[in-house]
C-alpha cells in the first residue's frame, strides 16, 4: 500500500497505470471513511476473502487499515492512552485454509503485528471457491495467479482440514501470548482477535482442546459427573467461533452447552439484504460446508429444524412440548 497511498503513475517493474493507482487509492481512502465511521460506533469490520488473484491487493488493504485502526500503545510507556478503547481489534481480515500459502501467511502477519505494535484481526474459514480456482489455474487465459504446476488451493479436502487445524494451533498459540503479555501493556489492551468461521465438528473440538492445552480453558465437574470447560475472560475477549445462523444449530447448541464463559465463545450471523443479494452468499456457504452436510447429515439437519419450528408452532398455542 506504501507504492499506491505515495505513488502518482506506474514504475519500478509494476504494471499497474496511473488510473489502476488511482482506482486503488480511492477504494482505499472510501475504506477509512468506513474504518473511522466503524470506530466512532464501537463496530468490528470483517474483510472478507474473494478468488486468489485478487487476494494480494486486498492482503495489502488489510494490512494498511490493520496498522492504522488497530494501533496498539506505544510501547515505551505503559500509562500511554489506548488509541481507540471501544474495540479492539477493530479491523479483522479472512485467511482461507485451502490455500497452500495460509499457514506461512498468517504466520508473516502474526510476526508483522508484533513488530509493527498493532492487534491482528483474524477471521479463519475453509474457502468457498475451490472449483473456480482449479479450473482457472488450467485455464491459460486464466487471472491465476499461480506459476507453479499445482493450483494455489490445495487438491484434497484433508488437505485443506489440516492446514485449518495449523492455523487453529498457531493463531491460539499467539492468544495465549497476547494473554501473558497483556499486563506489560495495560488491563484491556488486545493484541488479537480470532474469529474461527467453521461448521465442522472436529475444527470446534479443536479449538476447545487447544484452549485446555494453553491454560485458557479448565474442565470442572458440574453436577452428577457431567463436564463442561469453564473459559478464561480473558480468552473469550480474543476467542470466538462464528457459524451460519440456521447450519449446524445442533453443533452450536453443542459448544453452549459444553462451555461456561462469560461472554459466547459461538455465535450465530445472519445475513442481511433482499433474496437476490442473498442467495449468492448463502449458496457458496452450503457449497463450502457440503462435507459437512453429506452423509446424510443435511436430512438431520432438516428434522431437527422441522422439528425446533413444531416446537415453537406448539408453544404459541400454549401445548406443553411433549418431545413426541
Amino acid at each position: 500500500m506504501d507504492f499506491i497511498l505515495s505513488s502518482t503513475r506506474s514504475g519500478d517493474g509494476s504494471c499497474l497505470t496511473a488510473e489502476d493507482i488511482r482506482d486503488l487509492r480511492d477504494l482505499y481512502n472510501d475504506l477509512v471513511i468506513i474504518c473511522t465511521r466503524a470506530q466512532e460506533r464501537g463496530v468490528r469490520l470483517i474483510l472478507d476473502a474473494e478468488y486468489s488473484w485478487y487476494q494480494p491487493a486486498m492482503d495489502a488493504m488489510a494490512l494498511g487499515l490493520m496498522r492504522q485502526f488497530n494501533a496498539l500503545p506505544s510501547r515505551s510507556s505503559k500509562s500511554s492512552p489506548q488509541p481507540h478503547p471501544s474495540v479492539q481489534p477493530l479491523v479483522y481480515t479472512t485467511y482461507q485454509a485451502y490455500l497452500r500459502r495460509t499457514p506461512l501467511h498468517l504466520a508473516s502477519c502474526l510476526d508483522d503485528a508484533r513488530r509493527n505494535n498493532y492487534a491482528l484481526g483474524v477471521k479463519l474459514v475453509r474457502g468457498a471457491y475451490h472449483h473456480q480456482e482449479v479450473s482457472a489455474h488450467h485455464n491459460p487465459n486464466s487471472p491465476s495467479l499461480s506459476h507453479e504446476t499445482q493450483p494455489p488451493v490445495w487438491s484434497t479436502k484433508a488437505d485443506t482440514d489440516k492446514a485449518y487445524n495449523e492455523c487453529v494451533k498457531l493463531a491460539l498459540s499467539a492468544v495465549k501470548d497476547d494473554i501473558e503479555k497483556e499486563s506489560s501493556r495495560g488491563q484491556g489492551t488486545l493484541g488479537i482477535g480470532v474469529l474461527f468461521g467453521t461448521h465442522n465438528w472436529d475444527s470446534c473440538n479443536l479449538v476447545l482442546d487447544q484452549l485446555i492445552k494453553i491454560g485458557q480453558g479448565e474442565i470442572v465437574n458440574v453436577s452428577n459427573g457431567v463436564e463442561k470447560v469453564k473459559l478464561s475472560d480473558a480468552v473469550v475477549e480474543r476467542v470466538a467461533i462464528g457459524q451460519l445462523y440456521g447450519m449446524c444449530d445442533d453443533l452450536t447448541d453443542s459448544i453452549a452447552t459444553r462451555t461456561i464463559s462469560s461472554a459466547p465463545l459461538v455465535i450465530k450471523y445472519v445475513p442481511y439484504g433482499g433474496l437476490t443479494a442473498v442467495l449468492p452468499y448463502l449458496s457458496r456457504r452450503a457449497v463450502e460446508n457440503k462435507s459437512v452436510l453429506g452423509g446424510g447429515a443435511a436430512a438431520k439437519e432438516r428434522s431437527r429444524a422441522g422439528n425446533e419450528i413444531w416446537k415453537r408452532v406448539k408453544r404459541s398455542f400454549g401445548v406443553a412440548d411433549t418431545g413426541v
